[in-house]
């Protein structure tokens, strides 16, 4: 192992310190006091994004709430294109994140988005146009949102035959955002710059609030935290409120990668979840991306480093201390992951595994590293050494991401929950019938999404 490779969990460690995150805030607020400047917002906005659109109807509310307590400055930077690496399976995601401000904007009793709505590329160059036109501050949100209703809303807006391009200024003005949201270091649009950190769309916004609040001892809540799971570890149903169907009818599915910092968090709350619920749950493990050949931009790496240590943090969950088990890591942990099954510890493998890459800084592709892991979860070393050889894990593996794309999923961690509840009540010619209901989502934001779906299941 070389040296760099041996120190990289200390770095990690580092970087991501309350007292490394500490010491930044310090320095750009003292920086802004001695400037006395307000505190500044970045929004960087797509047409096309449904995110933007959800994002921008929360800051309506979020702008008179603390702009009335501090002097707040915030500037929208609309963008035509992110990087084209920035989306794996830009179609999925693409469905998905329609399907999932539709949730959010029920969630939120905001305008939703509609997805029968065709845009063509003019549309969109068109309402680009119009919001580059429009102002770019605090003061012009409710027209910024007018243009976003209109475009994702109004079906009946007509089809324009004529090709729009845009003038000079204006693609100098959209060359610059994008120069600046690179600059910044992020990928993608419905986020916010303040001070260093990034929040993308309505589920980080409470973090800026918690951040604004704290300068300010201001006698608030955050508003925006209803897509928060709110687990602990003694998380479990009393006897009364425990579902009256058979449990065996009752399935929880996580898609789920060990190199993944977001399928950490996803593991540690969907073990809380099943426990909690008393379903049994399926962990089926693919391939990190990179391992796929899908390219992750380095942007994207340090966004999901440091946004996982603020969930992790919230979470109470560890992260931080990471060896990257990319390639012979990965390889290994899926080579022993038939042989726990086996053993019924498959589950407490896969947290032993996962808790010693991403917050113990253990190397899983040295023998010294992996038998510690091994041996945690109440399994033989020996034995185990004799399996990593094994290659047969490649195709249940593949097959297991086959399946998540035939949910309509294409990254991890992902959730698939699904119910066959034998309902006395549910009669056809005399005889009970079956009622299967089904919810399938991706990120571990979407999990208190899930849960809402079990309780809405309960008789």
């Amino acid at each position: 192992m070389s040296v760099k490779t041996s120190l990289m969990p200390y770095l990690a460690q580092c970087l991501s310190s309350d007292t490394s995150l500490n010491c930044k805030r310090y320095l750009f607020e003292f920086k802004r006091k001695l400037l006395r400047q307000p505190h500044s917002l970045k929004v960087f906005i797509k047409i096309d994004d449904p995110y933007s659109y959800i994002l921008l109807q929360a800051l309506a509310h979020f702008i008179p709430c603390y702009g009335s307590s501090m002097p707040l400055n915030i500037v929208f930077y609309p963008l035509i294109s992110v990087p084209d690496n920035a989306f794996p399976e830009p179609v999925l995601w693409k469905k998905n994140a329609v399907s999932d401000c539709q949730y959010l904007a029920k969630l939120y009793y905001f305008d939703s988005v509609n997805s029968g709505i065709e845009h063509h590329q003019s549309d969109k160059v068109v309402a680009t146009k119009a919001l580059l036109a429009c102002g770019s501050t605090a003061a012009d949100i409710h027209h910024l949102v007018k243009i976003f209703a209109d475009f994702w809303q109004d079906e009946n807006r007509p089809q324009r035959k004529k090709t729009f391009q845009f003038s000079p200024q204006e693609k100098t003005s959209l060359s610059r955002n994008s120069v600046l949201i690179q600059k910044l270091g992020h990928y993608q649009t419905g986020t916010i710059h303040y001070a260093g950190e990034w929040y993308w769309g309505v589920d980080r916004l409470a973090y800026l609030e918690q951040r604004l609040i704290s300068l300010y001892k201001l006698p608030l809540q955050p508003i925006f935290t209803k897509t928060r799971l709110k687990l602990d570890a003694t998380s479990t149903l009393k006897q009364a409120e425990t579902p009256n169907y058979d449990q065996n009818n009752k399935r929880l599915t996580l898609y789920f990668s060990i190199r993944s910092p977001y399928s950490h968090l996803g593991l540690e709350q969907t073990v809380l979840l099943a426990n909690k619920y008393q379903i049994p749950l399926t962990i089926k493990p693919v391939l990190p991306m990179v391992m796929r050949g899908l390219a992750v931009p380095n942007a994207k790496k340090m966004y999901i480093f440091h946004d996982t240590k603020r969930e992790a943090c919230r979470l109470n969950i560890d992260y931080g201390k990471v060896a990257d088990p990319l390639g012979l890591g990965v390889e290994r942990c899926y080579a022993l992951f038939e042989y726990a099954e086996a053993q019924g510890k498959g589950t407490e493998y896969l947290l032993n595994y996962s808790r010693a890459v991403n917050s113990q800084g253990l190397h899983s592709d040295t023998d010294k590293g992996l038998k510690i892991i091994v041996e945690r979860s109440g399994l033989d070393w020996p034995h185990a050494q004799s399996l990593l050889k094994l290659s047969s894990w490649r195709q249940w593996a593949q097959h297991n991401l086959d399946e998540m794309m035939q949910l309509g999923l294409w990254g991890v961690p992902s959730f698939s929950y699904q119910s066959n509840i034998l309902a006395g009540s549910i009669q056809h010619g005399g005889k009970q019938q079956d009622s299967s209901q089904q919810l399938s989502v991706w990120g571990q934001d979407r999990l208190a999404r899930i849960e809402q779906f079990i309780q809405s299941q309960r008789l």
